[in-house]
């Protein structure tokens, strides 16, 4: 980019405005709806360079300063870095000015599809959450999709290993289009409880979801039970007793891990807490058909 000298626009405005009604940073901060800590920090970023009271040198502001800040929080408000923001209001010409705004558009459009599946994702949780009336202590065969999740919780700890740690912010930030899911291994003789959350995986795609730590299940035909417990802390592998007997009845065998997910956490009658679930056993291709 070709290199120019520019008078900084602040500092320029500034020395127009030393004859301008001047306002107390208490004053701006009352006038603007903005904390004057706000205020103080714009300041020290060079977004504002207030004049200094000649005998005590404290910063006083004009309504041009009041009209960055104005601005500033406008290109805060499309998602603008104070970086950001400060150049395009203090030392860009028009080319720059212009392309900045298309930029932050493009970045504006991804935040709002984004919102716009963690909307979708939390219609579906209520859809679920409303099944309850009619599917709660029913056994189903269905096909379970495709998924993709991360343990964070076995038992009663949660892993700390820096990969978990950086993989459970990550996946908190998508709730609630992610679920907490719970997990009995297939292998595991103990059935310790393993938590941690899931998604869909078209879902898990559209939002570029962050894969790390985290294993894919592909869709597979399952055993589906609706359930809840009462007083209870922890999901125990006994609580799944009816959907493996079920399995038992009509002879089908477990063919891989057990997945769930918590579907809401209530308080009952004479305070009892009751907790809802969902769970699905995998069984293979040729039993369901």
């Amino acid at each position: 980019m070709r290199r120019r000298t520019m008078k900084n626009r602040i500092n320029a405005d500034q020395e127009k405005t030393r004859n301008f009604h001047q306002y107390t940073v208490g004053e701006m901060a009352g006038l603007l709806s903005m904390s004057a800590p706000t205020i103080r920090f714009y300041d020290s970023q060079g977004a504002v360079v207030p004049h200094r009271d000649e005998d005590n040198q404290y910063r006083k502001y004009t309504v041009v300063d009041g009209n960055y800040l104005i601005k500033m929080k406008e290109l805060k408000n499309v998602g603008a870095s104070l970086q950001d923001s400060v150049r395009l209001l203090n030392d860009v010409d028009l080319e720059e000015y212009c392309a900045g705004f298309r930029q932050l558009e493009q970045a504006e459009q991804k935040r709002i599809e984004r919102q716009q599946l963690l909307l979708q994702g939390f219609q579906r949780k209520i859809a679920l959450i409303e099944s309850l009336e009619t599917e709660l202590n029913q056994i189903t065969l269905g096909m379970r999709p495709a998924l993709w999740r991360m343990d964070h919780q076995i038992e009663d700890q949660f892993r700390a290993q820096k990969a978990a740690v950086t993989a459970r912010a990550n996946w908190t930030d998508w709730m609630p289009a992610a679920d907490l899911s719970f997990l009995f291994s297939a292998v595991d003789p103990e059935h310790a409880l393993h938590w941690g959350f899931a998604m869909e995986a078209p879902l898990a795609e559209a939002l570029e979801l962050d894969k790390q730590d985290s294993v894919y299940y592909p869709a597979v035909p399952c055993v589906r039970m609706v359930f809840c417990t009462h007083n209870e802390v922890l999901l125990r592998y006994e609580n799944l007793q009816p959907a493996l007997s079920y399995l038992e009845k009509h002879a089908f065998a477990l063919a891989g891990d057990i997945l769930g997910r918590s579907i809401a956490r209530v308080m009952g009658k004479e305070n009892t807490i009751i907790h809802y679930y969902d769970v699905w056993l995998p069984i293979k291709d040729r039993e369901i058909l």
